[in-house]
């Protein structure tokens, strides 16, 4: 339910940056006629008070201040307005007049008014330009508005600060740097003695970026600093949100009666605030968790109530998939292979139309950072059409005087001439080479682009295809042994084992090829968890030490596979030759290199033996000399390790947005 967890997440993050926008403090004084300035800040309390009920008679509230400070020159109702009308623009989804309206204040700000204007404008700004996902611009706007805010004595101002930039960090998945403002968020939160429900958000907004990481213990313990923080009776949408997360954790740790505890107070306390959605996906989470525990029937019976919440209420795509997919994994439990085929065909088909859905965002995401891009090559060209005027008009004024000279001065004007055709011919010289690494470049970045969208291209294909065939393959098989029972043949029994080491090969090759997967935290995870599923099917134990580096290194899909392929070839002969009891695993990133142990406590093996054995270790060591690295192998009577070694690069290649 990993997927329920991320759109949970996803959807308080809209609620957490209403409720910090909630909190917002008046800006300035001014002077002005007292009937006049009364009129206009009631005018704005009254709106205020309603903007979330009947957003748009408050918008013209607000905009009925505005137009009333500007006529009579009042200036702190001037800049309240823009910063209410500006906020509930936003809210509306009116971004781009927002973003209009809150220039024009910083206009004048900076023209005849105090910091604390110029800093509400700002913050106006960078608003709107985070919801309209321009985010380096927002952070660079939030910038502008800090000094102001983290020099004023109420720290609240500072805290809220701190909390859009860790949003807009956490939105760019530079997880580092949004924990960073999210603790100071928390710090100014408990200096300025913030509300309990405050320092709740500054938790649970830590959580989410812990669960985004995928540290799933630190996420549970500050989702329990968070619900420790609210009223029970006052909060209970937050607190039931709270309580499916923290289940769906315990369920993802292996904690089963921990997690149906905490879905079941979820299921108690939402009915109180009775939201729909959220009661599917806590039916959902625990129908999974049913039938992870083997207790198909209940699984179903909770599915089948959400499955007719799910048609009642039309809910989107992903909560289908979840649905559907559960479905089958109960009517397998149960036997009913037949019936399990159907609810499998279902989820296919909605994952297939969610990857449409997403690349078809990520399009228009691509295309409106292209158009922008166009508006600053319009831009810069502008400016170059600017300078080269401007130099031709320094040329024309210099040749004016070296006329006039010419006739005093003839053999200065001819040196003149002569050393300004060597500087041409250089620059012209200098302008082809530049444009010739230009076009390098750009075949080069084509071809790459082109690699990459092969890979794609092969790996999509091979999992609708041949993924959903084999699938097919796999669970026909199983209905034939089930149909045959006492009497399947041999033959039946190796199509069914054939066709899942098949799908275990294509998943490796799918995974190798994808592109999004070309990092080493994400090779150091795949391989963690295919030593753990492959020795779970064995009578070893495995020990394992896994840890993760602290940067996003870029890694090649070939080296990704040599390496994996490396692990899986030394866990391999460890369970056929090696008639050990247990086997370690240790993976540690190191500077510049990754180091990975496979050992294990059984017989070794003799010269003879690694004769017979030559071509598997064989193939270890060329595939690591292949991808630079190396692979060394000891054994003796107490066991055997195998130490492989790959070389990377110590910094990411990624640009990261700095504070």
């Amino acid at each position: 339910m990993r997927n329920a967890l991320r759109m949970q997440v996803k959807r308080f993050l809209i609620v957490l940056s209403f409720l910090i926008l909630q909190n917002r403090s008046g800006f300035g004084q001014g002077v002005s006629t007292p009937v006049d300035t009364s009129y206009i800040m009631t005018l704005l309390k009254k709106a205020e008070a309603i903007e979330m009920q009947q957003p748009e008679t408050a918008l013209k509230e607000y905009q009925r201040a505005y137009a009333f400070s500007t006529k009579i020159g009042y200036t702190k109702g001037y800049f309240e307005s823009i910063r209410l009308t500006t906020y509930l623009l936003d809210l509306l989804g009116r971004h781009e007049e927002s973003y209009k309206l809150a220039s024009e204040g910083l206009q004048k700000a900076l023209r005849d008014t105090s910091e604390q204007y110029q800093s509400m404008c700002y913050f106006a700004l960078a608003q709107s330009a985070k919801w309209q996902g321009k985010n380096k611009q927002a952070i660079e706007y939030f910038k502008k508005a800090a000094p102001y805010r983290l020099a004023h004595k109420d720290r609240r101002k500072a805290a809220v600060l701190y909390q859009n930039l860790g949003l807009i960090y956490e939105t760019e998945r530079l997880f580092p740097q949004a924990l960073t403002y999210f603790d100071r968020a928390l710090k100014y939160d408990r200096m300025a003695n913030s509300s309990q429900q405050d320092l709740a958000l500054d938790f649970f907004s830590i959580a989410n970026v812990y669960v985004k990481q995928n540290q799933l213990k630190p996420a549970l313990a500050y989702y329990h600093k968070a619900r420790l923080m609210l009223d029970s009776t006052r909060d209970l949408q937050l607190v039931a949100l709270i309580y499916g997360n923290i289940a769906n954790l315990h369920k993802e740790l292996g904690q089963i009666d921990s997690s149906l505890y905490y879905y079941k107070n979820a299921r108690q306390i939402n009915r109180l605030v009775k939201n729909p959605l959220q009661e599917l996906h806590l039916l959902a989470g625990l129908a999974e968790t049913y039938n992870e525990m083997k207790r198909y029937g209940l699984a179903k019976s909770l599915l089948d109530q959400a499955y007719a919440m799910a048609q009642k209420n039309k809910v989107g795509l992903s909560e289908f998939r979840n649905i559907y997919r559960e479905y089958a994994n109960a009517s397998l439990g149960l036997g009913d292979y037949k019936g399990a085929i159907p609810w499998y065909d279902k989820y296919m088909q909605t994952k297939d139309s969610l990857s449409s859905l997403e690349a078809k965002t990520l399009l228009e995401d691509f295309e409106l950072k292209l158009r922008q891009a166009e508006a600053g090559q319009k831009l810069a060209e502008k400016q170059r059409q600017i300078s080269r005027l401007e130099q031709a008009r320094q040329r024309q004024n210099l040749w004016s005087l070296v006329a006039a000279l010419a006739g005093l001065v003839i053999v200065s004007g001819l040196l003149f001439a002569y050393l300004y055709s060597r500087q041409r011919q250089r620059t012209s010289h200098n302008a082809l080479l530049a444009a010739e690494r230009t076009h390098e470049l750009a075949v080069v970045q084509s071809e790459l682009q082109g690699q990459q969208k092969e890979r794609l291209r092969i790996a999509k294909e091979m999992h609708d295809d041949l993924g959903a065939s084999l699938t097919a393959i796999g669970l026909l098989s199983e209905v034939v042994k089930t149909r045959m029972g006492t009497a399947t043949t041999p033959e039946v029994e190796k199509i069914s084992a054939i066709s899942a080491d098949m799908i275990t090969t294509m998943n490796e090759i799918i995974w190798s090829l994808n592109t999004k997967n070309d990092s080493l935290n994400g090779l150091i995870a795949y391989t963690r968890a295919y030593a753990s599923e492959f020795i779970d099917n064995t009578d070893l134990q495995l020990q394992t030490e896994v840890n993760e580096s602290p940067s996003e290194i870029t890694i090649r899909g070939t080296d990704r596979r040599n390496v994996f392929l490396t692990v899986k070839e030394a866990l391999n002969n460890v369970v056929k030759h090696a008639r050990a009891t247990q086997v370690s695993l240790v993976i540690r990133p190191e500077t510049g290199r990754l180091l990975i142990e496979v050992g294990d406590n059984g017989q070794g093996f003799s010269p003879n033996e690694r004769t017979r054995l030559r071509n598997g270790l064989g193939n270890m060591q060329h595939r690591m000399n292949e991808s630079g690295g190396s692979c060394e192998i000891a054994s003796s009577s107490a066991g055997t390790w195998v130490k492989i070694s790959f070389p990377y690069p110590s910094v990411s290649t990624a640009k990261i947005l700095q504070t």
